[in-house]
């Protein structure tokens, strides 16, 4: 999953709320929020379709469709105040939006991190089991080489 574009909305979102001083750069901020939502919402689909188990799908898919909502709600509030600009009930629901969708970007977050449980154990397990291995080609190298003290009078080659 694109992790830039889960990062880039509250960045955006935070913009927005520092933008009620200036109404006019609302729009650009909400258009830009909008391109990086749908690119989040492509790769959301993809990661929900992979998840195991089938209820972390679920937690992404849902989670992902909430934040969307809450962009939704908060690019309505950026026009509404570029109408409106000195409207100050306005500019508090445009905060309260971002903050939404800040708390809505952190639950994509854990839904992604609950999925990707499995993977990381199995690259750790990875991991071990190749440091296993290259200790075991070192050793054979060694033993191969004649540097390892045999405890009697066999050869690595009996015992390879």
């Amino acid at each position: 999953m694109p992790v830039n574009c889960l990062f880039l909305l509250p960045v955006f979102s935070f913009q927005m709320t520092k933008s009620v001083t200036n109404p006019e750069e609302l729009g650009g901020l909400a258009s830009q929020m909008t391109n990086d939502y749908g690119h989040l919402a492509l790769q959301g689909r993809m990661a929900a379709a992979t998840a195991e188990p089938e209820e972390i799908g679920f937690q992404i898919k849902t989670r992902v469709q909430e934040l969307g909502h809450g962009c939704i709600f908060l690019v309505q509030k950026a026009g509404a105040l570029q109408i409106c600009p000195t409207d100050s009930y306005t500019k508090r629901e445009l905060i309260e939006c971002a903050r939404a969708v800040t708390e809505k970007v952190s639950l994509v977050l854990s839904a992604l991190q609950a999925g990707n449980k499995g993977t990381q154990a199995c690259i750790t397990a990875a991991s071990a089991v190749s440091g296993i291995i290259a200790d075991l080609d070192t050793t054979i190298m060694f033993a191969t080489a004649g540097t390892l003290n045999a405890e009697n009078n066999e050869s690595f080659a009996d015992h390879r």
